[in-house]
Formats: structure tokens, sequence, C-alpha cells
């Protein structure tokens, strides 16, 4: 009779072990990225009565009789299923669609997570909300090296300046036709003309760049640049007679050189005439510089995360540039990663070593800024566990209950 009292105290056991697991469900079903758990048995021990027997003359065989002692857990495991998006509009939110973690690390120590609830500390370092600083690879003049050692995430915003000193300078428009020749004077006679434009040097600063056009032939103008009214070259340009330019009667990849000074690289600029023409204008001109490749000295003012975790800074002078890459972990069997405290996961020996690598790449999945991923825990399937584990706790004390009875009646057999 000691053998349902018992089994009816684990059975107790397990069951409230459910309800401990549905209460943790439930209770993190807004917490971002969390995974729900679930609780599976299995038979305890069970007491041999009477072993088989095998059929022997004319008898068969016989099954074994025996009693089950109980009930234990068989586990505890994780589901990771993809919880929906929802979308918050703040670029360090992230959410992970498919599989994969974000590294995390705090002193010596790596944590693994999919709550993407993420924001930039005093000192430009993107952390989750425990202040674990997320790991990834930091972009050299704007370029990724996935192959190194990963690396703290840093978007010092307001902070960090860049400037670019330009390289190339394109232009477009048309230089009169029907001018005449040009002859010195006085008076001066044929085509002249000045286009002005702005360039930076290597610090940010701005300079002017001039180019005076003077018309030498039918289709021949020659020009001369001046950078902050300083001689900075000279070359030759020519049309062919749809008005088009004539590359080779035209200075290939024409320079224009100055040594600015004050500490910056010296300035070589290549300009490009394809975009210019000469066609018959009387009296018009419309030459003008089309677009440059510098920048002058700007702020990261803000930046966006695409969907292979890079981050592309927007500055307040106009550039763009890639600052750094979050790196995604995925492992061989997740649920063998072990949950440590502020919902932190950490490698084990069952889930495999982190295969670390870019978002979007081999089993990981994309990155979506600007949202975060839900909890993946339903609330109707939870309620519907929480019954069943209720019902099950009051069969199992129901057990408890009628073995009280029997030992109470066997007690006043005496009597």
């Amino acid at each position: 009779m000691s053998i349902a009292l018992f089994n009816a105290i684990t059975g107790l056991t397990n069951f409230q072990r459910v309800l401990d697991v549905v209460g943790n469900n439930i209770s993190n079903m807004q917490t971002p990225g969390y995974k729900r758990s679930s609780v599976s048995f299995k038979e305890l021990l069970s007491q041999t009565l009477k072993g088989a027997s095998s059929p022997s003359g004319g008898r068969g065989g016989t099954n074994p009789f025996q009693i089950g002692l109980g009930s234990s857990l068989g586990g505890i495991s994780t589901q990771y299923t993809q919880g929906i998006l929802q979308t918050t509009g703040r670029a360090t939110d992230l959410a992970i669609t498919g599989s994969g973690f974000f590294i995390v690390k705090s002193d010596a120590s790596t944590g693994y997570t999919r709550n993407g609830c993420l924001s930039i500390d005093v000192n430009g370092n993107l952390v989750d909300g425990n202040g674990y600083k997320v790991q990834g690879w930091l972009a050299q003049n704007g370029e990724i090296d996935s192959s190194g050692g990963l690396q703290n995430i840093e978007i010092p915003i307001g902070e960090a300046s860049i400037a670019t000193a330009t390289q190339n300078i394109s232009y477009t428009g048309n230089l009169d036709a029907t001018q005449e020749t040009y002859a010195a004077g006085p008076p001066v006679v044929g085509g002249v003309y000045l286009t002005e434009s702005v360039v930076y040097d290597s610090l940010g600063k701005e300079h002017k760049l001039t180019l005076e056009f003077k018309k030498t032939g039918d289709s021949a103008w020659s020009f001369d640049a001046q950078i902050d009214d300083e001689d900075a070259g000279s070359g030759n340009v020519a049309f062919l007679t749809d008005g088009s330019l004539d590359v080779e009667g035209s200075d290939e990849n024409p320079l224009v050189e100055y040594d600015v000074g004050e500490g910056a690289e010296e300035l070589s600029i290549a300009l490009d005439f394809s975009d210019m023409t000469q066609l018959a204008t009387p009296g018009q001109y419309s030459v003008a510089a089309k677009n440059q490749d510098g920048f002058e000295t700007g702020t990261l003012q803000s930046f966006i995360v695409d969907n292979s975790g890079k981050i592309v800074g927007s500055f307040s002078n106009g550039f763009t540039r890639t600052v750094g890459q979050i790196a995604l972990a995925d492992f061989l069997n997740p649920e063998g990663l072990e949950k440590t405290d502020s919902g932190i996961l950490k490698e084990t020996a069952n889930s495999g070593a982190a295969q670390v690598g870019i978002a979007g790449s081999g089993s990981r999945g994309s990155l979506t800024s600007g949202a975060l991923e839900l909890s993946n825990v339903d609330l109707s399937s939870e309620f519907t566990n929480m019954i069943i584990a209720q019902r099950a706790f009051q069969a199992n004390s129901r057990v408890v209950t009628v073995m009280d009875k029997i030992l109470e009646e066997m007690a006043n057999l005496k009597r």
C-alpha cells in the first residue's frame, strides 16, 4: 500500500515542476527573445513481482508482473521556435529572424542571447540590458575583416570625426562653339570662361578650385587651374564634330596638384571632362562641377544596421561609412545551452562550440533593425498546460487522501 502513496508523492512533485515551468513561461511572455520551456516525464522504477517465462511443453509463455514506482522528470527543454517581430523604431533594437544568438561579453565571460533590446553607453559601446558589450568587428577605413578576432562594438555618436580629401572631380555642361579663338589683348578677343567649385584637403578644410577655359582652335580649348588663386596645373580639351569630347585629342587623365600646407596632404585631383560638350549656344556657357568626392570634417550623427549586421554611420557632412559589424553565433544543439542570470546563455559540452560569423551566412539568420523578437510563449497553450498540471496534481493528491483512509481503516482493525 505504501507504493501507491510514494507514487502519488512523485506525481505531486513532478506536476509542481510543471506549474513552475508554466509560471515562468507566462511571466516571460513579454521578454524579448525569450524561448518557452516544456517538461517531459519518464517512469522512475518498476518492481517485478514475477518475471517472464518462456513457452514450455503444452503451456504458453507468461509476461512479467511489474508495478511502477512513480515518475521522474525526463527533461526540461527549451523550444527555439521563431518569435514574431514587433516594430519599435529604435535603431539599436535588433531582431534575429532564423537561427543565431548575439554574442555579449562581460570582463572575461562570454554569453549569448536572443534579446536584441540594445543601447549605447556613455563610452559609445553597444550593450545589452545587463551592460554586457555586444561583440563583432570594427571597420578599418570603412572595411570589415570578419576573419579577425571579435571586438566590442563601438558607435561613438557625436564624437567620431572624419574628413576626406578631394581626389576626383567631374564636370558637365557646354562650351560655346560659336566663340572666336582666344587672343591676348588688350582687348581680349575670343572665348574665355571661368568656373569655380569647392574642394577639400585631408584635414577637411575648404578650398576654391578655378578652371579658366580658353578657346585655342575650332574644336580645341586649353584650361588653367588655380587653387586658392595659386597655379595648380593646365591642360587641353578637344571635341569631335558632333560636339562630344574627343578623348584622343584631349589630355589623358588631367590632374591638378597643389600643396595646401598647414599639415594637410598635397592635393592631387583628377579632372573628368567626359560629360562636357562643345555646341553652338551663342554667348552662353554652362560648364560646372557635377560632383567631387571630398568631404569637410563631420561628426557621426546617426546609423543604420542592415540585414547582415553591418553598421553604417551617417556624418554631418553627408558622408556615410561602415563603422562596424555585429557578429552572430550558432550552435549544433542550441537546446544544450545553459541559462544563467539575466537571461544570458552559456556554452556547454552538449551545445557544441559557438560557430561565429556574419548574419545571413551559413545557418545564421538575418537581422532586422528597429524591431524586437517577441517571446514564443503561446498563452492559450500555457493555460491549457496549467489546467492539465492542476488536475494531475489534484488526482495525485486524491491518491494520497485515499491511501490515508485505507491506512486509517487498517489501524482500526485492532479495535
